[in-house]
């Protein structure tokens, strides 16, 4: 797989959503993966790292929804409306945490490479409008779906202590190869802002080399 590991092997996870708001968000270009950062304020202070590139640059794939209606099973409405911060979700085949191919979430089929730059419709100037639009509207709350992490320095490109957040906001299941240890089913990251009045954008990410067609008990890639 080409998308660039953001932890260790052997690293311990903590798959979960954290509900907070919205303080700020840029570019990261550093590295050959670089990624969209959001800084939330959840009961304290968090930074989303959202993949909008892999290594080759071409392997990105998206669907948005500028008006999600899907409650989902994490009942989105009621996360929103609830306490800020980080709750850990269980994952496997009776996990809580959401499935891209198991839960008709959006259609598979629609997802798109949005290019990480450029002129025309990007994935981060796609998120830096939603960053903005949600900064500017007092009662949005941003949920995401991912893996939680947490270091005792400082966060290097928002400056606060101690750096922590939620990072792989992505599918994390039909991956072989040396990514095959990130396969799960009922574990998947994704991204949601709730405005003003209920309405909802979701977005949903995976790269290419992951296989949509999953073993339901481990998420691992089934021979075509």
């Amino acid at each position: 797989m080409s998308h660039k590991r953001t932890k260790p092997a052997n690293a311990q996870r903590t798959y979960g959503i954290l509900v907070g708001t919205v303080k700020d968000g840029k570019m990261d270009p550093k590295g050959k993966s670089p990624h969209f950062e959001i800084w939330v304020e959840a009961g304290g202070n968090y930074r989303i790292a959202v993949n909008v590139k892999s290594e080759d640059g071409s392997d990105v794939l998206a669907y948005f929804d500028s008006n999600y209606l899907k409650p989902t099973k994490l009942d989105l409405a009621t996360r929103a409306a609830g306490t800020p911060g980080f709750n850990a979700l269980k994952t496997g085949p009776q996990g809580e945490g959401l499935d891209y191919v198991r839960d008709n979430l959006f259609p598979l089929d629609k997802m798109s490479a949005i290019p990480a730059e450029g002129d025309g419709v990007t994935l981060g100037n796609l998120l830096d409008a939603q960053i903005k639009r949600a900064k500017a509207d007092r009662q949005a709350v941003i949920l995401v779906c991912g893996e939680s992490f947490q270091d005792k320095g400082k966060d290097a490109t928002f400056g606060f202590s101690p750096e922590r957040g939620t990072h792989d906001i992505h599918m994390m299941q039909g991956n072989s190869g040396s990514f095959a240890d990130d396969n799960r089913v009922n574990g998947d990251g994704a991204l949601f802002i709730r405005f003003t009045g209920g309405e909802t954008i979701a977005l949903f990410i995976r790269f290419t080399t992951e296989s949509i067609n999953t073993d339901g008990q481990t998420g691992n890639p089934l021979a075509s």
